[in-house]
Formats: structure tokens, C-alpha cells, sequence
């Protein structure tokens, strides 16, 4: 059997990997000049640093249990991803957020019928200075706004609040990326973006530029947003189309900052700016020489300039963390709004345009499709993107027929 895989980020990488492991010969087509998509490890302050996905959190069992097939080793970061010191606000101690997620946890059924997750803090009735520091922390993890945020969010695993340990791959997240494609040989093509897609019940042609692949299936593993720019003949189903189209995308930005003198791991969240900023220890266990921010939603990074470069953001970085000895001719701003093949950081569980899971991961004739934004609870992070590419690639091996 033969099969196209369009899209070579985490999702279609672990499809192609299952799919080849199977006996299947199969061609990915990637629309850049590089492998992994919204995962991409770059040199930074004599370290690497992530441009994109960054936290490997205890509950990524997709993701560990891959590293260990591929002989990675995870780096501890001693960042602590789920338990950020609220700065910037009316005094909030960390003591108080875990406190109010405490509560939050043991009356669940107060949430009820509650929409959105600004309705379901109301119902809790917390100090409101606790409240606005967990809902800054939540809509900085989703990069989304909490008057549309569905009130489910706040047991997501992407909202994650706890004392835990985060980790990181040795060398880079994308090494899984780079490594995956190494088993694949010649069957990956780079600069390749696929705009028009022939199907049919157990046929498909894939036309990127003048190449055309020729294929029994195909495993559509690119962002909702970009669906649209494929023509498909015939065309997808309505339901499909339609759900694809309600994909909400949170929007985020990463600044990184070299630092005269390392510092030890810290975890701080800017209750307004809606960014947070972390220290972290390098692959040797000391301190890596570096700070990295994060701002989450439209408002964020509209509100930092970011449009304009890592000026304002150097200053509002300054003021948060002033132990911190900045060296701000060092810098790296990462944004994926502007990127033509993601438009947008990672998909958002909005209240009023809800993820329809079911619709977006039923395959129709000789296509299924891969992507966090597919993955259910596990939308919006490296996790979503391995699981989602390995069920793709099962329902095409068990598709009757194949």
C-alpha cells in the first residue's frame, strides 16, 4: 500500500512513522524548508531554546513514550510550568492560587451549566484578586480570551496548576521531528505545499507545485486554518468543511532574552500583561544563561507591541522580574500569527465555536485527518499532535478494504 502524508509536524511525522513501521511506503509533503511545524528548536545565548511547543508535562505519555523509542533523553527544566508566582496585581501569593484551584476542584458541580470560564470563576465567588490571577494564568495557557473560552478549560490538561516537574528534549523538541524523518529516508519533500487533492474511495492524487503523488490514501495533518487554502475534488463534506471553519486559534508570542549572570529556576505570570516569564536549568543541571516569555491572547500582544519588536516587552520584562540581569542586545521574538502555514499558535476550546472532534476526525473515502486541533482533550499541545498522527494512520491501516 502506498500513502500521502501532507504536513510534516509532529502529527504527520508520527503518522508517516506508524504507516512505514507497517509496511506502507509513504511520501510526506512539507510546505517549509524544515520539519516539526509549530515545534522548532533554534541556537540561542550558546543554548537551544523553543520557538514553539516547549513543555513536556508528566502527563505526556505520547511524547515520553516517543523520545524513548528514539533514544532521547528528556532534560528536567525546573521550571515549574503549573505553579507561577502572580506579579504585577493586587497582592496574590502563590499559596492563594492553589488554594482557589483546591476549592475549584472539590465543588466541580458549582461550574455547572456555566458557558464560558469568566461565568465559571464567577460562580466560585473567590477573592477577586485570586480570580484574576487564575484567569490570566488560564487564558495565557489557551492564548485565548475567557469571556470565550468554554468553561471546560479549567480541566485541561494545557491549564495544568500544580507543584510538578517539566521537561524538555536533549538538543531540542524537534530532534523527535528530525529523528522521525530520518527512518523515512527519501520519502519526505520539503518546500512542497500541497494546494490541490484528488479523491476517491481508495485513490488520491496530491498535487505540490509540478510534483504529483500518486497514492492508495492520504493523512491531511496541517492546522484547521489551512484546509481551506487545498482545493479538493470532489469537495469535502459540508459537516467537515464547516467544522474545520470553527477551529478557534489562540494567538501567542515567545521572547527570549540572554542574561548576564543565569539564574535558577522561577516561574512568574503577569497578572495584567498576561504574560509570564521563566528561568530554567540547561541539559548540565545548572542554570541556563537565558530568561523565556510568554503572552497569551490578541489583547497581550497587541498590548506589548509585539507587531513592533521586543521593545516594550524588554521594559515590561525589566519592571516584572528587576533580579533578573537582562542583556537586552540578546534577544529572539517568535510569533506564529504571521507564519503562512500555521496562522495562529494552537487551537483554542471557544465557547460560541466549539471543536467538533468527532466530525474532524472521521475519515471521508481514502483521506483521514491528523493535527492537535483533532486530538480532544489533548488539543493544543505536542501530545495532541503524536496521539492525533497515530490515529490517523489506524484508521487507514483498518479501513476496510487495505
Amino acid at each position: 500500500m502506498r500513502a500521502i502524508v501532507v504536513g510534516a509536524g509532529l502529527a504527520g511525522l508520527a503518522a508517516a512513522d506508524l504507516l512505514h513501521r507497517e509496511g506502507v511506503e509513504v511520501t510526506v509533503l512539507e510546505a517549509r524548508d524544515r520539519v516539526g511545524g509549530r515545534v522548532w528548536s533554534v541556537p540561542f545565548a550558546g543554548r537551544v531554546i523553543e520557538r514553539g511547543a516547549e513543555f513536556i508535562l508528566p502527563n505526556n505519555e505520547a511524547v515520553t513514550a516517543m523520545a524513548d523509542r528514539l533514544g532521547l533523553s528528556l532534560v528536567r527544566k525546573g521550571t515549574l510550568y503549573g505553579d507561577r508566582e502572580p506579579r504585577g496585581a493586587e497582592p496574590v501569593t502563590r499559596e492563594d492560587v492553589r488554594k482557589a484551584i483546591a476549592r475549584i476542584a472539590s465543588e466541580r458541580a458549582r461550574a455547572e451549566g456555566a458557558r464560558t470560564l469568566a461565568d465559571a470563576l464567577a460562580t466560585y465567588r473567590l477573592d477577586p484578586a485570586v480570580a484574576k490571577a487564575i484567569r490570566a494564568r488560564i487564558e495565557v495557557s489557551c492564548a485565548y480570551p475567557a469571556d470565550d473560552l468554554d468553561a471546560s478549560v479549567l480541566e485541561e490538561t494545557g491549564a495544568a496548576f500544580g507543584s510538578f516537574d517539566s521537561y524538555t528534549i536533549e538538543g531540542g523538541n524537534d530532534r523527535i521531528a528530525r529523528e522521525l524523518v530520518a527512518a523515512l529516508g527519501n520519502g519526505v519533500r520539503l518546500m512542497s505545499p500541497v494546494r490541490r487533492i484528488a479523491w476517491s474511495e481508495n485513490a488520491v492524487r496530491a498535487r505540490a507545485g509540478t510534483h504529483v503523488a500518486v497514492a492508495d490514501a492520504a493523512i491531511i495533518a496541517v492546522p484547521a486554518a489551512l484546509l481551506g487554502s487545498i482545493t479538493f475534488e470532489p469537495s469535502l463534506p459540508p459537516e467537515l468543511t464547516a467544522a474545520t471553519r470553527a477551529v478557534r486559534y489562540g494567538q501567542a508570542a515567545k521572547l527570549f532574552v540572554a542574561l548576564r549572570a543565569p539564574a535558577p529556576p522561577s516561574a512568574t505570570l503577569s497578572v495584567p500583561g498576561r504574560w509570564w516569564c521563566y528561568t530554567q536549568l540547561g541539559a548540565d543541571g545548572r542554570p541556563a544563561p537565558f530568561v523565556g516569555a510568554f503572552a497569551g491572547s490578541p489583547d497581550a500582544l497587541e498590548r506589548l507591541e509585539v507587531s513592533s519588536g521586543p521593545e516594550r516587552w524588554l521594559t515590561e520584562l525589566a519592571q516584572l522580574r528587576p533580579d533578573l540581569q537582562l542583556d537586552a542586545d540578546t534577544t529572539l521574538l517568535s510569533t506564529w500569527h504571521g507564519d503562512p502555514w500555521a496562522r495562529g499558535a494552537y487551537s483554542a476550546e471557544s465557547a460560541t465555536s466549539s471543536i467538533e472532534t468527532e466530525t474532524l476526525t472521521r475519515p471521508v473515502g481514502a483521506l483521514s485527518f491528523a493535527g492537535e486541533h483533532t486530538a480532544g482533550r489533548w488539543h493544543g499541545l505536542m501530545e495532541g499532535a503524536l496521539r492525533s498522527g497515530v490515529r490517523a494512520a489506524q484508521q487507514l491501516l483498518h479501513a476496510p478494504g487495505r
